[in-house]
């Protein structure tokens, strides 16, 4: 079937909605779905979307260019493409993947037909822990981490915040602000990790061109702001959020590393 088609079957397989079309997040993810395809089918769908964006020639995130992104809008950080596929591949007609049945992934028109796989995440039990070197916020339920001393771009410091994320399998990114509260914890975190810091990476981007534009990594919605005076600034159309040490916001250069002040990088999870 078409993935707008399965898209609609994956949804009404359970009665709550809450199936959704396979995604693919780790090598081991994609072996035991390549093991489940061969003798079934040749290619199943994979929830990705290319996507115009802010993204790194190189790294697939920041600059602009395509990205994968899944439908929640965060980033598709593991793949495996097969040769002559990826996003140096990506025309106007194959923005969506599939995955063969030896485990590599393929560009694919997304009104071609392919079988699909649809999951269903299992329920955790809620707890109010977080992993050693992470700090739990009551108020939105999450995790938070910092990263001082961070001689690295946006990009570097949000891969640093999938890494530690990635050790405890959960899905960690540069923090979203959804309060003033939250606003002031992430302030607070930072000022324990360096008294001294000048700059906070947080995990917005979007255009300065427009102050409504921006947006969240984690796909949170951009309803709280705090905008320094005359902020954001420019006529940049792609940029990325930082906090300074009064705790208000500018929009600064997403490739640019701020290695000539203290800047402090916060990371944060959904507990």
């Amino acid at each position: 079937m078409r993935l707008a088609e399965a898209h609609s079957y994956c949804h009404k397989l359970i009665g709550d909605g809450s199936a959704h079309v396979l995604r693919v997040e780790c090598g081991g993810e994609n072996d035991y779905i390549s093991g489940m395809v061969k003798g079934h089918s040749d290619k199943v769908w994979i929830d990705a979307r290319a996507r115009f964006d802010i993204v790194d020639g190189a790294a697939g995130l920041f600059g602009p260019g395509f990205v994968y992104r899944w439908p929640n809008g965060k980033i598709v950080r593991y793949s495996n493409w097969a040769d002559g596929n990826g996003l140096e591949e990506i025309g106007t007609s194959n923005k969506c993947v599939t995955i063969k049945n030896d485990g590599h992934w393929i560009n694919a028109n997304c009104s071609s037909t392919a079988a699909v796989i649809c999951e269903k995440k299992l329920h955790r039990p809620y707890s109010k822990f977080c992993p050693k070197h992470w700090v739990y916020n009551k108020e939105t339920q999450s995790c938070y981490r910092t990263i001082s001393k961070t001689n690295m771009t946006i990009l570097e410091a949000d891969n640093k915040c999938f890494d530690y994320g990635f050790e405890h399998r959960q899905d960690a990114m540069l923090t979203s602000i959804g309060s003033e509260d939250e606003n002031q914890f992430v302030m607070d975190l930072a000022k324990e990790k360096d008294a001294n810091f000048e700059f906070i990476y947080l995990g917005g981007y979007g255009r300065s061109r427009n102050g409504n534009k921006w947006h969240w990594m984690d796909g949170s919605d951009f309803t709280y702001m705090n905008w320094d005076r005359g902020m954001p600034f420019g006529r940049r159309a792609l940029a990325v959020l930082v906090m300074n040490k009064r705790g208000k916001w500018i929009n600064h250069y997403a490739d640019k590393i701020l290695s000539q002040y203290n800047a402090v990088a916060v990371c944060k999870f959904k507990s």
